[in-house]
């Protein structure tokens, strides 16, 4: 693909993305405009079509009846033997989340936004395991961070998101043990749908956004999607970037009720704000130095900046034969290019606070496809889902890196950034590349008394190779992984649904240790019980039980003050309990509620061990909060107000350790958000605002390296009209 730079966005007036909002949704709107006249609803034209929305399509209300996250072959969310949530359309409106990290917050499990007030892409962990850079997928295939090229996704462009918490390796191959989160794209539907929304916030921040979807052919078996988003704002950071332009498209041919064809593609800008970590005194520095300025954690050098450029296209194919067979084919290619640079905090003393500069010019490209067959048939009392697939994930990044060791000092008098920072010296140029390709087998068998198996098993070979460009040098690494999972549920008449669940993961490290050395791939294993109760359609309660292992954990190594090599530990074991409510209490009411409980442990740590190793046996696993509560009300207010909605959301993160050597606690931490709509007519107006009380909070305290600012106060007013 042609390397296009990804240009600094210029600051517009509000005024004129507002004016440029106008011109874009007229565009895609007018187009539609006389076919809406005295047009009546068009049915879906393919029974297909609807069965495949039933599982991964839109959602309204808060609970999903059913997923094919969990299990391939779709079935109801009941019938999963392992936890998973789904985050849905509704709440998703209702809450407008910015980044993805946002949208999954009140997810049991998920402890959001681990790095702080971080945009270069989304960072969470799931059951004491960070992970957000290699969890995240989008439409059942991969999406994970390569280097600083992370392929970030708008909630504005999805539909959904299913959080599947435990290994995953069966239907995903390569995946880190504590889940995945799935992204669905939104996909075109075959009813008139056309929205425009402006809006305006805290840091200057406006935005433009519109959705347009219909059938664009006079037999009802073709329709298409156009979403765009433009916002240029800034965040708490001085002279900071929020900003960001896509444009994403998508195209559905169902001709008959057992052929549907979707495409989808988007191309996507961003300029964002590098991660900012500021020395604390007393902890960084000997306080007698002196007192840092209030606003320090918030200051940069212009030298800072994040911008990115990247595009995807895809299709999925699915075919229905006779004899109750399926055919699934998803495909998809995407491409970053990455231009990262900062000045960035190293160490203290008494000369002052000490800082490097380096910068990546990165571009990376990923391509992958999933292809199974489905067979469902009717075994006696059994309905039988048989599904087999072979899947291929290639991934390849360069990075150009630029770092010579100049270091640049700030008086503790006088810490101003009000310097040039010159582009350092090349120092490294390095080619990642990653191949791998799995056979997979899974297997849901539902007899009638109400009892559901779920098994599967994987193979997998998988290829790492680290080029050094500069040398001409190549290390590679290759292996094999077999993975299995088994599950029963049992579905009594009165809504229980307990479960049992044996679950197995791995993943390939990418990386190097200081030596040079190529990562050895980290395996997973979970057991997991469970209970379910749905007293209604749109009501379920769920509670876990868990154990789980990982094997040659990888951290940041504590020696390398550049952050860019690693350590693995020998054995992390993650165990604990997860508590969720989700959907409609009453007829004006839905929530949220979600606990979690865990312990984390490294249970086998490197051997032989010296007194000065860091990472010793019975330290805490990084990024593993003991426990985490949250709460999301979501209040229909038609009988005060006619038309008003009201919602409200607290969240509770413990205390945790940054690093697996546990020298230093990240403190917990209170988060108040709420959400009011107002609808009138085909106007709707939202207040969004997060952290509510506006408190000051660290999202991450790591060793010798500062400590990171959680998001304060954001408010967001919106106007959107629907078409």
């Amino acid at each position: 693909m042609t390397y296009f730079p990804a240009p600094r966005f210029p600051r517009r007036s509000l005024n004129g993305i507002l004016a440029g909002c106008t011109a874009i949704c007229s565009v895609a709107l007018a187009a539609q405009s006389v076919q809406a006249q005295d047009a009546a609803p068009m049915e879906l034209p393919s029974i297909l079509l609807r069965y495949e929305l039933d599982y991964s399509g839109r959602v309204d209300g808060y609970l999903a009846p059913a997923t094919e996250t969990g299990v391939k072959s779709g079935v109801p969310l009941s019938d999963v033997p392992q936890s998973i949530s789904v985050v849905t359309s509704t709440e998703l409106e209702a809450r407008q989340p910015d980044e993805v990290e946002d949208a999954i917050a009140y997810v049991p499990g998920i402890a959001a936004s681990t790095w702080g007030t971080d945009d270069r892409f989304d960072q969470f962990s799931i059951r004491g395991f960070d992970m957000g850079s290699s969890a995240l997928y989008r439409d059942g295939l991969p999406q994970k961070v390569l280097s600083f090229s992370a392929f970030s996704t708008d909630p504005y462009m999805i539909d959904r998101v299913d959080v599947l918490r435990g290994p995953a390796g069966v239907l995903y191959g390569s995946n880190d043990a504590g889940g995945m989160v799935n992204l669905v794209t939104k996909r075109p539907v075959f009813d008139r749908l056309a929205q425009g929304r402006l809006s305006y916030g805290s840091n200057n921040t406006a935005e433009a956004a519109f959705d347009w979807s219909d059938t664009i052919s006079a037999d009802g078996t073709m329709a298409a999607r156009v979403t765009g988003l433009l916002r240029d704002g800034e965040t708490e950071v001085h002279s900071s970037d929020n900003d960001r332009a896509f444009l994403a498209g998508g195209f559905t041919w169902a001709p008959t009720d057992n052929t549907t064809l979707t495409l989808l593609g988007h191309v996507q800008k961003d300029a964002k704000t590098p991660l900012i970590m500021a020395p604390v005194a007393g902890e960084d520095f000997d306080s007698a130095f002196g007192p840092l300025p209030d606003d320090y954690a918030y200051r940069q050098s212009d030298y800072n900046h994040f911008e990115t450029t990247q595009e995807s296209f895809g299709w999925e194919l699915t075919h229905r034969f006779g004899e109750g067979l399926t055919f699934n084919q998803r495909v998809r290619l995407a491409h970053q290019t990455t231009d990262y640079a900062q000045l960035d905090f190293s160490y203290a003393d008494a000369s002052g606070l000490n800082y490097y500069a380096f910068r990546n010019d990165e571009e990376a490209r990923t391509f992958g496809f999933d292809n199974n067959v489905k067979w469902e048939t009717q075994l006696g009392n059994v309905e039988n889902n048989l599904i087999a697939g072979l899947d291929y994930q290639y991934s390849r990044v360069d990075v150009t890196h630029y770092y010579d060791g100049s270091i640049y000092t700030l008086p503790y008098s006088d810490p101003n950034f009000n310097f040039t920072v010159a582009d350092p010296a090349l120092s490294s140029h390095d080619r990642t590349t990653y191949r791998e390709t799995g056979v997979y087998v899974q297997d849901h068998m539902k007899f009638s008394n109400g009892t559901a198996v779920t098994a599967g098993l994987r193979y997998s070979w998988f290829e790492n190779d680290a080029t050094d460009l500069l040398a001409g040098t190549t290390s590679s690494q290759s292996d094999s992984a077999a993975t299995g999972m088994i599950g029963v549920t049992h579905e009594f008449a009165n809504g229980l649904t307990p479960y049992i669940g044996y679950s197995e993961g791995f993943i390939q490290n990418v990386g190097t240790t200081a030596t040079g050395q190529t990562l050895d791939p980290s395996k997973s294993k979970q057991w997991e019980v469970g209970l379910r109760y749905q007293p209604t359609r749109d009501l379920m309660f769920s509670g876990t039980v868990f154990d789980l292992r990982k094997t040659n954990v990888k951290d940041y190594d504590p020696e390398d003050d550049t952050y860019s090599s690693f350590v693995q530990v020998g054995e992390v074991r993650s165990r604990g309990f997860e508590l969720e409510a989700r959907g409609r209490l009453t007829q004006n009411l839905q929530a949220i509620l979600s606990y979690s409980y865990l312990d984390s442990e490294i249970t086998e740590a490197p051997d032989p061990v010296l007194p000065t190793d860091p990472i010793k046996k019975g330290n805490a696993n990084s990024f593993a909060p003991m426990h985490q509560l949250s709460l999301w009300l979501d209040y229909d207010a038609s009988a005060l107000v006619q038309g008003l909605t009201v919602g409200a959301g607290i969240r509770y993160t413990a205390e945790s350790y940054s690093t697996q050597d546990n020298l230093r606690i990240t403190p917990s931490n209170t988060i108040a958000d709420m959400a009011v709509t107002y609808e009138a007519r085909n106007f709707d107006v939202n207040l969004n605002v997060s952290n509510l009380f506006d408190r000051d909070y660290y999202g991450v305290c790591y060793d010798g390296y500062g400590c990171a600012k959680g998001e304060g106060r954001v408010i967001k007013v919106s106007l959107s009209r629907q078409f």
